[in-house]
């Protein structure tokens, strides 16, 4: 299995945002919008900060939709990746 297929990805930002904002894994699901839980344009800029440092990468494109998901944060991922 690749490790930077959907599931990995996401278990990934679960247990980040589980550490750092105390969002319980159960809540970050796929569809689960990420001002919901509570994380607006700052924190989540945190994320992808994070997210680089986790798993070695450079993030170049960070175009996500306005009100972005839980999935569009692993699909923009990702296209980083060029999985």
């Amino acid at each position: 299995m690749n490790q930077h297929d959907t599931e990995s990805i996401l278990a990934s930002l679960q247990n980040f945002l589980q550490e750092r904002f105390d969002i319980p894994v159960e809540s970050a699901t796929l569809d689960a919008s990420l001002r919901e839980l509570g994380l607006d344009s700052m924190l989540v800029l945190d994320v992808m900060l994070e997210t680089e440092d986790r798993l070695g990468v450079k993030l170049n494109d960070l175009s996500m939709p306005r009100d972005a998901t839980v999935g569009d944060v692993v699909k923009m991922i990702q296209r980083n990746l060029g999985a």
